[in-house]
């Protein structure tokens, strides 16, 4: 056997590993109790801003779609932090890591494999919560004008339907727990963030007004209240959804994946509650950097923290998007390499703290 072979042998038994490790991350994270209460107080929360929304703040929606993205990045940063110290700081107290360094695994391959596990947790986070978010921007309050009627109107039936989903989501979750023994956790999780995918797949054979594309077509369309021409002709299927809000939920994705980095270094030397405590230091004093770090000198703290804190500005844009704005897919593809770069730095810094640790 050449060496050559040999070498490609290793790499994919490393890449096997990692998927393997990763997987088992993804399944006993989401089948924890807590990562399903931190998505379901999420997706909530976000669906009840509209139907508890009292003034407009000078645009219809916003409201809902900036306390979305908040949601998004609040409750993203606890989950991910939370699974990366239980599954990296738990598994090294309860001894499980030491055994599966044993196999043999190598701790790089172990450390970003657990990485890759956590960051997969966060996405599906993110992708139920960016669906919520839309749906709750669509169901906001807004004024639209139709030929049987003109004003504000609240999109019940969008707002209904994410309900229901959430509902027969758990319901579906606790038949397969109570008949077929399957795990309640990951059932309910998957469930959740999946019943607001399809709401807001649904949305787009209805108006606001509950007429159907189908059977009313161009009329229908022309009472949806979007801010776009009207299409000619027939339509069956037109989704009234904000898809301005898409790059803007990118780049807080992009600071989950920061944040995950992070707390997986962080895990390595910290119990779960430091980890956490630290990313939230992290997340304040990197959405207040513009303001207590600028112009700080070189070699003073302010100024070391401004060095290696990374600018989560970069990736909190909401503002962008108000009032029709865009964000550039060039800006969220810069972002993508910057998070890229502070992954890289955080993980490397992570390998190095975890090749030290002794496992006992």
């Amino acid at each position: 056997m050449f060496p050559h072979d040999g070498q490609c042998g290793a790499r994919g038994l490393a890449l096997k590993q990692v998927a393997a490790i990763a997987r088992a991350t993804l399944v006993e994270a989401i089948q924890q109790p807590v990562a399903f209460l931190i998505l379901l107080s999420a997706v909530v929360t976000t669906l009840l801003v509209p139907v508890f929304q009292f003034h407009r703040f000078g645009e219809d929606g916003r409201l809902a779609r900036d306390s979305g993205l908040s949601c998004m990045l609040v409750f993203g940063l606890v989950l991910a932090a939370g699974t990366a110290g239980r599954t990296v700081w738990g598994e090294i107290a309860r001894g499980t890591a030491a055994a599966a360094l044993g196999k043999p695994v190598r701790r790089v391959t172990f450390l970003l494999a657990k990485a890759l596990g956590v960051f997969a947790v966060a996405a599906f986070f993110w992708l139920g919560v960016l669906s919520a978010t839309l749906l709750a921007e669509r169901g906001s309050a807004r004024f639209i004008t139709h030929e049987d009627y003109s004003g504000y109107v609240t999109d019940v039936i969008t707002l209904a339907l994410c309900a229901a989903g959430v509902a027969a989501a758990l319901l579906i979750a606790a038949a397969r727990h109570y008949f077929g023994r399957r795990r309640f956790g990951v059932s309910a999780f998957v469930g959740v963030a999946l019943s607001q995918v399809l709401v807001a797949l649904a949305t787009g054979f209805y108006n606001r007004l509950g007429q159907l594309y189908p059977l009313h077509g161009e009329a229908a369309c022309a009472g949806c209240g979007a801010d776009h021409a009207h299409a000619a002709g027939w339509v069956f299927y037109h989704p009234e959804l904000n898809l301005r809000v898409v790059p803007a939920a990118l780049l807080v994705l992009f600071a989950l994946a920061v944040f995950t980095a992070l707390a997986t270094a962080l895990a390595t030397r910290l119990s779960t509650g430091s980890t956490l405590a630290v990313c939230a230091g992290v997340l304040l004093l990197g959405l207040a950097g513009d303001s207590l770090l600028t112009g700080a000198p070189f070699w003073s703290g302010r100024g070391l923290a401004a060095g290696l804190l990374p600018d989560l500005q970069n990736f909190w844009l909401c503002d962008a998007v108000a009032r029709g704005g865009r964000i550039a897919w060039r800006y969220v593809g810069e972002a993508a390499l910057y998070a890229l770069t502070c992954c890289a730095l955080f993980l490397v810094a992570g390998c190095l703290a975890f090749r030290e640790r002794d496992l006992g």
